[in-house]
């Protein structure tokens, strides 16, 4: 496991550097303009057809998570890593919108993943391991009252899959450990990814500044 909060940001190039740029524009500009006509019109995104509003905070959350998947505090071999809370604004978008919009912008977010960089060994893998496994972050979209558990839930429905995949996938990779069992490599493996990334989510998920936002966003 090695530290590396900005090491992935000193080293993007190419479509990965022009999608990193895409997304901060897209947050700052959305940002912005929420701020400025919250200021001239206190009302008028709180008084928005319901689509609208999906529509521009969709964008913004998605577009915050993708932001924040490139801030990487930890990483292992294989693609497993620990974000600075990436997975929280799109979870607490499908809290708010409910299954449609939050099962859409999830499976949108597992195609930014892709695109950012995907380790792929079988197809089956790359199915489980992206769409399947970052999709399952609408399951928030069931939990509309508490951010916590739905994030703890999508989280936990998250590391399944990939547990699954890696166990079945990258059997192998747990003998360098001295881990000959598959399943037990592949729980410790994603455990400590995935499993210590959902759990700093939750934890910022009870922040009273993050409560506020949420509930902010959830009112229609």
């Amino acid at each position: 496991m090695k530290f590396k909060l900005f090491e992935k940001l000193g080293s993007l190039e190419g479509i990965e550097l022009y999608l990193f740029l895409i997304g901060l524009i897209v947050v700052a500009a959305l940002v912005i303009a929420i701020v400025i006509q919250r200021k001239k019109h206190p009302a008028a995104i709180e008084s928005a057809p319901v689509t609208v509003r999906a529509l521009v905070y969709g964008a913004l959350c998605l577009a915050l998570s993708f932001t924040l998947s490139y801030f990487k505090l930890f990483s292992m071999p294989f693609g497993g890593s620990i974000t600075l809370c990436s997975m929280l604004p799109l979870v607490m978008y499908a809290s708010c919108f409910g299954p449609v919009c939050g099962f859409t912008a999830a499976l949108a977010y597992s195609v930014l993943q892709i695109v950012q960089g995907a380790w792929i060994v079988h197809w089956a893998q790359f199915i489980l391991d992206y769409f399947v496994a970052f999709t399952c972050l609408g399951l928030a979209a069931f939990f509309p009252r508490s951010l916590p558990l739905g994030m703890a839930v999508a989280g936990l429905a998250r590391m399944c899959v990939s547990t699954v995949s890696g166990a079945i996938f990258f059997a192998d990779g747990g003998l360098e450990y001295g881990i000959a069992n598959p399943w037990v490599y592949s729980l410790l493996y994603n455990g400590l990814t995935i499993g210590v990334d959902t759990l700093i989510c939750v934890a910022v998920a009870f922040l009273p500044p993050v409560k506020r936002v949420y509930q902010a966003l959830c009112r229609k």
